[in-house]
């Protein structure tokens, strides 16, 4: 443009040229697409990829691993929760307003994972790895003063699962004689909450957004509309109770000898 032309208006046309190009080529896609079965290139995405992605994500299998990538990331400091539910939250979201369209329909609900399953029977039980009931382990039957300030400091955050005060102050991260229990708990319970519910012990969610803060119990009853998720949760809380009391009882005494020595000098 000759050097007279105002500067906003030789942008204008600079930009002209790349914007005619890309509107043809879309243009171009979206004639072709017409010619298919599909009929538009957003049916396509959603039958090819999109449907395909959502059936394998149902599945336990798939939400097994889930839950391993994401203990697993946490146990080397990194937020496995924002990291995993980056590429799976499209699915799971997807799954559960299917959920809810057949709640509203009054028909049968037909995914047992969903967002909500993945956050109010995972997430809900104390936060990442479910600590709630480790606290209370800790509170409660440990007299090391060390695992009970840690206990007393995490406790409170805990209830509305959020657990960094656990985890860093076990701590969980980079800790090798936890690594097992902290990976086996999650995957274990939520393989029970998961059974329990494809056996019809349990309602399914239904699909009604519940926020991930909301306490045990109440969280669970909320995402099935039933007193049956709360009781689920209890469950859980027991199982992994289970799995970390014969660890938390050997540590606990292996970390008192070490105060008492410590007193001692």
């Amino acid at each position: 443009m000759p050097s007279s032309v105002p500067p906003a208006v030789s942008k204008s046309f600079v930009a002209l040229i790349p914007a005619i190009l890309t509107l043809t080529i879309f243009l171009i896609v979206r004639i072709i697409f017409t010619f298919t079965p599909w009929g538009n290139i957003h049916d396509f995405i959603f039958q090819i990829v999109q449907a395909p992605l959502t059936s394998l994500g149902k599945g336990i299998i798939p939400t097994i691993i889930a839950i391993f990538a994401i203990q697993l990331l946490w146990f080397f400091g990194l937020h496995g929760q924002i990291i995993v539910n980056s590429v799976l939250d499209p699915i799971w979201n997807t799954l559960s307003l299917e959920n809810i369209d057949a709640y509203r329909a009054g028909e049968m609900l037909p995914n047992i994972v969903t967002k909500q399953f993945m956050e109010s029977f995972t997430v809900s039980l104390g936060g990442t790895g479910m600590t709630l009931v480790v606290l209370i382990i800790i509170l409660t039957m440990m007299k090391s003063k060390q695992l009970r300030g840690v206990g007393k400091l995490a406790a409170p955050a805990g209830i509305f699962n959020v657990n960094e005060p656990c985890i860093f102050g076990l701590p969980i991260v980079l800790n090798p004689t936890i690594a097992i229990l902290w990976i086996l708990a999650p995957m274990v319970s939520t393989l029970v909450a998961y059974l329990a519910m494809a056996s019809g012990i349990v309602p399914l969610t239904t699909g009604v957004s519940v926020p991930w803060t909301v306490p045990v119990f109440i969280s669970g009853m909320l995402a099935t509309n039933s007193i049956r998720g709360g009781i689920l949760q209890l469950v859980q809380m027991a199982i992994v109770g289970v799995i970390w009391f014969p660890f938390l009882k050997t540590w606990n005494k292996s970390i008192l000898k070490d105060e008492a020595a410590e007193e001692a000098e």
